[in-house]
């Protein structure tokens, strides 16, 4: 009997079930081994110095921030078109959001709009490579070393994203990716943190583990967290890196036939690939801005002929009733939060309730490829 085609499917095989094994006999369950050969293994890969290891994307976020110069109240420019972890981890500091519009192609953060929304409040810009797409760092680079801004690039789904040949990671101040069960790269729950900065590094390795000295022992020299991560998922993550560029091209090859089917379809759509840009490809997302037929009903019917689909962020950030409540967050009590439920940005709230992922992982076979790709064509003509 087929199965359902999923649109998450963890390549998990023998050489993971072995390297878990070997950290579970070692008993250096805790950042051992494995998880230092990881870290070298994604900063050669990503281009970088440094490369930090810790226990999920969203801690790799918060790390990020906390190792930032940001203040209370300070604001930080990012999308509204992304995973809610993005801004949580602004707010875990007590600094605020500021949502700034998409670009209605490639779906990341227009580049320009942010250079007119700096206020001098402003200190940082937090660009993501959404669905594995690069933003235009460059841009974002320049504008931020332009007017003193810190710079994060959220790199949480972009294994494998490049510009120009170089892998995103090293454009911004400091980069995360995330390692969940879902993404490219995967460890089962796991993030890590890029930088080419020493001296970031360095703060970082200590806030993750208590606010230890890099001499390690019991000397803290500031306040810490726990965020080291286990060495059984650092074990997973270090064998995936064997097979990265394998996933990759699987997921790459796939969505170069989607975009193909697609194109051949008036008024249905993709996010656009500048020139320059290598996608990661971790989520193919179909834009039905211009087609009659809506993500709710396209996603019944490919369920229908057992093709696993969903809409991704039809809610934006700002849309979030954590939001809606900011007031009751407890920063509120010092810092002025802006009235979000005003906000307005009109492209990222058109995409959201018009885009839906059909399912690109490496594990799909010929046939079901060519399965969705017939079920694309007979939903949508």
């Amino acid at each position: 009997m087929a199965r359902d085609i999923p649109f998450v499917d963890p390549h998990i095989g023998d050489e993971e079930v072995q390297a878990v094994s070997d950290v579970i006999r070692s008993g250096k369950l805790v950042e051992g081994e494995k998880t230092r050969s990881f870290e070298q293994k994604f900063a050669k890969f990503t281009e970088t110095k440094h490369a930090i290891a810790c226990v999920n994307g969203t801690a790799a976020l918060h790390l990020a921030m906390e190792a930032s110069p940001l203040q209370p109240g300070d604001e930080v420019i990012t999308t509204p078109f992304t995973f809610i972890a993005t801004s949580n981890s602004i707010l875990f500091t007590g600094a605020v959001p500021k949502f700034v519009d998409i670009d209605k192609d490639t779906w990341n953060l227009n580049s320009e709009l942010v250079e007119q929304a700096i206020t001098p409040k402003t200190k940082a810009i937090m660009p993501v490579h959404i669905f594995g797409l690069p933003a235009d760092m460059k841009a974002f680079k320049d504008i931020a070393e332009d007017n003193d801004l810190f710079l994060i690039e959220d790199a949480a789904q972009a294994h494998g994203a490049r510009i120009d040949g170089t892998h995103v990671g090293g454009f911004g101040d400091l980069a995360t990716f995330s390692l969940y069960v879902s993404k490219n790269l995967i460890s089962g729950e796991g993030g890590i943190i890029t930088t080419n900065n020493d001296e970031l590094a360095e703060n970082i390795i200590s806030l993750k583990n208590h606010g230890r000295t890099p001499k390690g022992g019991y000397e803290h020299i500031q306040v810490g967290y726990n965020y080291r991560m286990y060495d059984v998922t650092g074990a997973i993550a270090d064998i995936q890196m064997n097979k990265i560029d394998n996933l990759l091209e699987r997921r790459k090859e796939t969505a170069k036939q989607y975009r193909k089917i697609i194109d051949e379809i008036p008024n249905l759509g993709y996010q656009q690939i500048p020139n320059g840009m290598t996608h990661g490809n971790y989520i193919f997302a179909v834009d039905t801005r211009d087609h009659e037929i809506k993500p709710e009903e396209a996603v019944k019917k490919f369920r229908e002929k057992g093709i696993m689909t969903r809409p991704i962020y039809s809610k934006l950030s700002y849309q979030q009733v954590n939001f809606k409540n900011i007031g009751n967050w407890r920063w509120a009590k010092f810092v002025d939060y802006p009235d979000y439920n005003t906000d307005n940005c009109i492209l990222a709230e058109q995409i959201a309730v018009n885009h839906f992922e059909i399912p690109v992982v490496p594990s799909l076979n010929k046939e079901e490829i060519e399965k969705v790709k017939s079920a694309v064509s007979e939903i949508f003509t």
